[in-house]
């Protein structure tokens, strides 16, 4: 996030803008006005050696040699600030387009909170006493990164209220620290609740693999997960010395240094990604190995991989980290990388949910949602745990059917009370 002092060579530069000849008297002199001392005092040695005059709007804003060296001036001249009032002064004389996507941050991120809101209290109904499953350490951490998630979603109406999606030099001062403010803690919370969120998808395929070497696997993908969420959580939130630094950037009073916040970036996404990747492939070779037909191993297989759908945001968002990382408007750059990480939170939730959410329907009947309510049980995920799996939804002939045979597995000491084993499931046709 670290706006650099040479990207005001760009910020300040009067460069090509369509002229309106109608208001030329008006705008010339909201000019005259606006524009710093320092800004004033490189016109006033500049323009004398150009071909333009003071009143000669047109030649101001077109002059390609005036305006390189109005450049240099100002980066010799002005603070990082004034640079960028210069910028906007100059975009207004010379009737540059006015630009405002401040809407979008704030129509994902309260949109897309509401879906993955509701989508969890369906997945914690799942769970309700009366003829739901058991609670279990997926469930408390899903908990735990929907709160985490939330505050984000808070930040994109305050980042949209102070002008994230327009130009950085329409906007004072203080709204860009708050932008930037905001950005900085939703980059603390995004990491926080992707964390847990991997560690929710994990604990859940603890509930429903009983194979003691694969369950190995698992903690140990969980351990990762953990050293990667506190690993760039402090990374982030120390990024710069001293920490406001983060936000008061633009401040000239204001001292202080930063890391490669961009390289960080780069990193976490493609660390983020490879985790994701990793979760996806996990289960797959125990779930081909299921003694069913192949149409129910695949749906089944395509359950446990929705999360491909949050590696698919994981990507565009590194897409998005790449188009800012020299950044010299932060305010309109970061937009799509805000929003983007927003999305991965909640689409993040949502996948995470979804397996639950199914079999919640089909405890209520909802039978076209899944193979058979049986199926749904045989993962731990009914209405009920019954040792019997019941007949299929075709008056209660066996066609159709999955016969719930002996567990793969028993599970070791401490593993009883959440285990669930996810068991073969016997040949049946459709």
């Amino acid at each position: 996030m670290r706006f650099h002092t040479s990207a005001l060579a760009v910020l300040v530069a009067l460069t090509t803008f369509t002229y309106a000849a109608p208001d030329q008297p008006s705008a010339l002199e909201m000019a005259q006005a606006s524009y710093p001392k320092c800004t004033l005092g490189c016109l006033a040695k500049l323009i004398p050696q150009s071909p333009c005059t003071l009143t000669d709007v047109e030649c101001l804003c077109t002059n390609v040699p005036l305006n390189s060296n109005l450049t240099v001036c100002v980066l010799e001249s002005c603070t990082t600030y004034e640079g960028l009032m210069t910028k906007n002064v100059s975009s207004k004389m010379c009737g540059a387009p006015v630009r405002n996507q401040t809407l979008k941050p704030l129509l994902v991120g309260v949109i897309g909170g509401g879906l993955a809101l509701l989508v969890f209290i369906l997945r914690m109904c799942a769970g309700l006493p009366v003829g739901g499953r058991p609670l279990g350490w997926d469930d408390y951490t899903i908990c735990i990164a929907v709160a985490l998630g939330t505050p984000p979603t808070v930040f994109s109406v305050l980042l949209s209220k102070n002008g994230l999606g327009k130009d950085m030099w329409t906007l004072p001062l203080p709204n860009i620290e708050n932008v930037l403010f905001y950005y900085y803690l939703g980059e603390i919370f995004y990491f926080a609740s992707l964390t847990a969120t991997k560690i929710s998808i994990l604990a859940f395929f603890l509930r429903v693999f009983p194979q003691q070497q694969f369950r190995k696997i698992i903690y140990g993908v969980i351990g990762i997960c953990v050293a990667y969420g506190l690993s760039f959580v402090l990374a982030t939130t120390f990024q710069c010395h001293p920490v406001p630094y983060s936000w008061k950037q633009l401040d000239s009073t204001y001292q202080g240094s930063c890391n490669n916040i961009h390289l960080q970036g780069w990193m976490s996404a493609i660390f983020n990604i490879i985790i994701d990747l990793i979760i996806l492939i996990l289960p797959l070779k125990e779930l081909y190995a299921l003694q069913t037909n192949l149409k129910k191993k695949l749906m089944v297989m395509v359950m446990f991989s929705l999360g491909i759908f949050v590696t698919f945001v994981s990507v565009v968002r590194l897409h998005s980290l790449i188009v800012f990382a020299n950044s010299q408007n932060i305010t309109w750059d970061y937009n799509d990388a805000a929003w983007w990480s927003t999305v991965e939170i909640h689409v993040g939730i949502i996948c995470a949910c979804l397996p639950s959410v199914r079999a919640l329907f089909v405890s209520l009947g909802a039978s076209s949602l899944g193979t058979t309510r049986a199926a749904s049980r045989a993962t731990g995920y009914g209405a009920s745990n019954n040792s019997g799996l019941g007949s299929s939804s075709h008056g209660g002939s066996k066609n159709g059917t999955l016969i719930k045979e002996k567990p793969i597995a028993v599970p070791k000491h401490g593993d009883e009370e959440d285990f669930i084993p996810l068991v073969d499931l016997g040949n049946s046709k459709d």
